[in-house]
C-alpha cells in the first residue's frame, strides 16, 4: 500500500506549484466579475465531481482517481477572494494543523464587500467550525472581526455571546446577546440566546419574558426556547439545577 501524500498548506503549493500559480497569474489578468465567475465554476465542478464519485461507488464502481489537489484549491488559486473557497480551504489548513493560515483566510471573509453572496452565512459557517474544533479564542477573533466590518449584522453578535459564555464572561455575553436582538428584534434564535443568557446570568424574570416572545416567534418544530423555558422553571424551583438541552 502506497503511503499516503502528506498535506501540503495552499501557501506553500501555490507558491511551488506551477498549475497554481499559473493560474493566479492568468486570472490576475482579467476582471473581478470574470474571476469570481470562472472561480466559482471551478467550485462547483469540484463538488459535482465529487458527488458523482460517491454514487459511482454507490453503484460498485471503482472510486474514481483522488484529484491532485485539495478541494478548494484550485478555485481560491483562480480567485483568491473566493469566499466558499476561503471557508473549504480555512477548514482544511485548520484540521491539518496550519492555525495561522487558516485564520489568514477566514479573517479574509471579512473585508469583503457585505452584498457578497451568502457572506454572513460563510463567516458563520467558518466561525462554528472553530466552534466545533474548541478554538474558541480564534472563534472570538473572527467573530469579533465580522461585527467590526458590519456592525449592523446580527449573526455576529450573536455568535461572540455564545462565544464568550464558553470562554466565562457571562456580563459581556449578555451585552452580545442584548445587542443581537437590538438589531434583529424579531429573530426567534437571537431571543433564545438572550433568553438563555439572561437565566444563566440570573434575571429570571426578564429571561421568561423574552423566552416566551422566542416561543411565539418560532415555527412549530423549533423547540429550543420551549426547552429553555422549562430549564427556567426548574432553576426556579431549584437554583442549583443544569440545563440537560
Amino acid at each position: 500500500m502506497g503511503k499516503a501524500k502528506r498535506y501540503k498548506s495552499f501557501s506553500a503549493s501555490i507558491a511551488k506549484d506551477p498549475t497554481l500559480k499559473g493560474l493566479r497569474r492568468k486570472y490576475a489578468k482579467v476582471s473581478a466579475k470574470n474571476r469570481k465567475m470562472a472561480a466559482q465554476y471551478e467550485y462547483d465542478s469540484e463538488v459535482a465531481s465529487d458527488l458523482f464519485g460517491v454514487v459511482r461507488v454507490m453503484l460498485g464502481d471503482a472510486a474514481s482517481p483522488k484529484p491532485k489537489w485539495p478541494f478548494g484549491f484550485l478555485s481560491l488559486a483562480i480567485d483568491p477572494l473566493h469566499a466558499p473557497a476561503l471557508l473549504t480551504v480555512g477548514a482544511l489548513e485548520h484540521r491539518h494543523g496550519y492555525v495561522k493560515e487558516a485564520m489568514k483566510l477566514f479573517l479574509t471573509l471579512t473585508t469583503l464587500p457585505e452584498d457578497e453572496e451568502d457572506l454572513a452565512v460563510i463567516i458563520d459557517k467558518a466561525a462554528d467550525f472553530l466552534i466545533d474544533e474548541e478554538d474558541f479564542e480564534n472563534a472570538l477573533t473572527l467573530y469579533t472581526a465580522a461585527e467590526k466590518a458590519y456592525p449592523n449584522q446580527g449573526v455576529f453578535p450573536a455568535g461572540l455571546g455564545y462565544v464568550l459564555y464558553k470562554l466565562g464572561n457571562l456580563a459581556e455575553a449578555l451585552n452580545k446577546a442584548r445587542r443581537a436582538v437590538e438589531l434583529e428584534p424579531e429573530n426567534h434564535l437571537w431571543l433564545n440566546d438572550l433568553g438563555y443568557t439572561l437565566v444563566e446570568a440570573g434575571h429570571l424574570e426578564e429571561a421568561e419574558k423574552v423566552l416566551k416572545k422566542s416561543i411565539s416567534l418560532a415555527p412549530d418544530d423549533c423547540d429550543l426556547a420551549r426547552h429553555n423555558l422549562e430549564f427556567l422553571y426548574s432553576k426556579k424551583s431549584n437554583p442549583g439545577c443544569a440545563n440537560p438541552y
